[in-house]
């Protein structure tokens, strides 16, 4: 069963479109990386399929099901979506901001149940949190915020996990530590789709992924047919060394030495 698809998607922000005519589809359980350059569409697609964008033309369905004809509420208990530049809210500990990830399951005027309180505590514990519960979100780092930001997102419950930027403004520990993370809840059977600057990173965890290339699908398929020197060349303008991971064979990206004359 397709955890979702996308058909002919136009979309954009006021009269300009950014997204044209993109069509792919991911299976249940799938781990799906989203690349591309500067300006490429990565992060409209996201917002779109998470219906924060309104759609020009085409369709988005979600288990089989328009996206359209799902309600808010109902829509967040399916997909979660953490933005890139999410702001700490001073006074709100972990616990707390965890917590508002339960919102689409409370009535208006309604409190947090028991179950509420056990599933943000799983959320945590997932995450390796549950020594920050009580602190400030205001006094973490960067890495820890930003797990912080996956357990509320994974605190609703939801079958697609969408990441813009998951790793961006992190050391490569704390990367390797989210990568681990997301592996491991995909392992668990939620579908995963990170958006990444980070060809290597990419290629290295997903399953498949999906290159836009000036608001459009370029390539959509395992990693070995989209990581070539061919569309990098094609989509980033340079001449990329693409290699072998030693431990996976998956494709990885070495730049070119940057050359130039000084005046």
């Amino acid at each position: 069963m397709n955890a979702l698809e996308v058909v002919n998607l136009n979309c954009g922000y006021d009269n300009k479109i950014v997204l044209k005519n993109v069509s792919f589809t991911i299976k249940t359980g799938e781990f799906v990386g989203i690349v591309g350059a500067n300006g490429s569409g990565k992060t409209t697609l996201l917002r779109a399929i998470s219906n924060l964008i309104p759609i020009k033309s085409g369709q988005i369905s979600v288990s089989a099901k328009e996206m359209l004809s799902f309600n808010r509420k109902e829509l967040a208990s399916l997909v979660a979506f953490v933005p890139q530049l999410m702001e700490p809210v001073q006074g709100f500990t972990v616990m707390d901001t965890v917590l508002l990830g339960r919102t689409p399951y409370l009535g208006r005027f309604e409190f947090e149940t028991e179950e509420d309180f056990h599933v943000a505590q799983w959320a945590i514990e997932e995450l390796q949190i549950t020594d920050l519960s009580d602190k400030d979100v205001s006094e973490l780092s960067g890495g820890e915020f930003q797990r912080v930001a996956i357990a509320r997102a994974l605190a609703q419950e939801p079958k697609i996990l969408l990441l813009d930027e998951a790793t961006s403004h992190l050391d490569i520990a704390h990367q390797q530590m989210i990568a681990r993370i997301l592996v491991e809840l995909n392992r668990q059977g939620r579908t995963i789709v990170l958006l990444s600057h980070d060809l290597n990173l990419a290629a290295l965890y997903c399953s498949r992924i999906l290159l836009l290339d000036k608001g459009r699908a370029a390539a959509c398929d395992v990693p070995e047919r989209v990581v070539t020197a061919e569309l990098i060349r094609s989509v980033y303008g340079l001449e990329p060394i693409v290699t072998r991971h030693p431990e996976t064979g998956r494709p990885q990206v070495m730049l070119p030495v940057a050359t130039g004359s000084r005046g």
